[in-house]
């Protein structure tokens, strides 16, 4: 596992050691800056997953480097946690304000310095990965809950939701009607589970109009039915009238033909995963694949269920 890279932006030599060997310790790979200006390259050539950045530094404070990380597009989502030993309130609101995340003043403890550093990287990935349509965890997020499961041998079940007849929706409504379907599902799903269970099942969105949910073997067929329900009641506000009515709706095709295409309905395909049947997240995810392409194949909505692992 590649280590987590963090820039520490201190002229003191002294503090930068202790600082950069503590966190060395936690398990982080740290590039030492000594200058403002000194941050702001490695910054831009090594797009660390957080900085430690002392207010008080030659050439450029922390203020002017923080302001300026938050007002590059790219580097915007680095996140920064503002070492100082100036303890005003004035001085704490000065950095929050110029875009850093978080604030510590000196003297600090070390085992706290190490345990915001990580707090901010957890939600910085968890904020990066989230889909900006449903606010879900994405992909790497639903690997991540994969791996943790696998490693863990313990036994669930994946549920892989999608939306019968979504993109000729898009073609017809516009995809901005298409976006406002696939955020109502998200939380349709995740309102469904958070319904049948405590804690509730794992939801997260791979993009487009294509869920998982992780759960556990007998959640499966209330969820199934549950969504199934909950979304056929949500059509009519998705549909004119006029196409509630025919129960379909119109488009012309590539050669200039006029077809009719169902309206929405959710499908599943049920995937129960035993954990030692699987040595890696990549041998899982052939098989997802496989469910994925197995439900893209068919017509109609309903269930498929494909259990076992490719050979290896």
């Amino acid at each position: 596992m590649l280590l987590k890279k963090l820039v520490i932006a201190e002229d003191d030599d002294a503090v930068a050691h202790l600082v950069a060997a503590s966190l060395g310790d936690a398990g982080f790979l740290c590039l030492r800056a000594r200058d403002g200006e000194a941050a702001m390259n490695l910054v831009r050539s090594e797009l660390p997953d957080a900085l430690v950045l002392d207010v008080m530094m030659p050439k450029m404070d922390g203020i002017q480097v923080c302001q300026r990380i938050k007002g590059d597009v790219l580097l915007s989502r680095v996140p920064i946690l503002m070492l100082t030993s100036l303890a005003g309130v004035e001085n704490r609101v000065e950095g929050l304000e110029a875009g850093a995340d978080d604030y510590l003043s000196k003297p600090f403890d070390l085992r706290e310095l190490a345990a915001r550093v990580k707090a901010l990287i957890r939600q910085n990935r968890r904020e990066r990965d989230r889909n900006p349509t449903t606010n879900l965890p994405g992909s790497q997020a639903i690997e991540d809950k994969v791996y943790e499961l696998l490693a863990a041998k313990e036994d669930f079940t994946l549920l892989y939701i999608d939306i019968e007849n979504f993109r000729t929706y898009a073609d017809v409504y516009g995809y901005r009607k298409a976006d406002e379907v696939v955020a109502h599902t998200g939380r349709l799903i995740l309102q469904r589970c958070r319904a049948i269970a405590d804690p509730p099942p794992f939801v997260g969105h791979l993009g487009g109009d294509d869920f998982m949910v992780i759960c556990r073997g007998s959640e499966v067929d209330t969820l199934r039915e549950e969504v199934d329900e909950a979304f056929r009641a949500s059509i009519p506000q998705l549909y004119t009238e006029g196409d509630i009515a025919r129960g379909y709706i119109t488009l012309n095709d590539e050669s200039g033909e006029i077809r009719r295409a169902q309206i929405m309905s959710t499908s599943v395909a049920v995937l129960e995963v035993e954990a030692d049947k699987y040595e890696s997240t990549e041998q899982l995810a052939e098989v997802v694949t496989r469910v994925k392409h197995e439900t893209r194949k068919r017509t109609g909505s309903g269930l498929l269920s494909i259990g076992s692992p490719p050979k290896v």
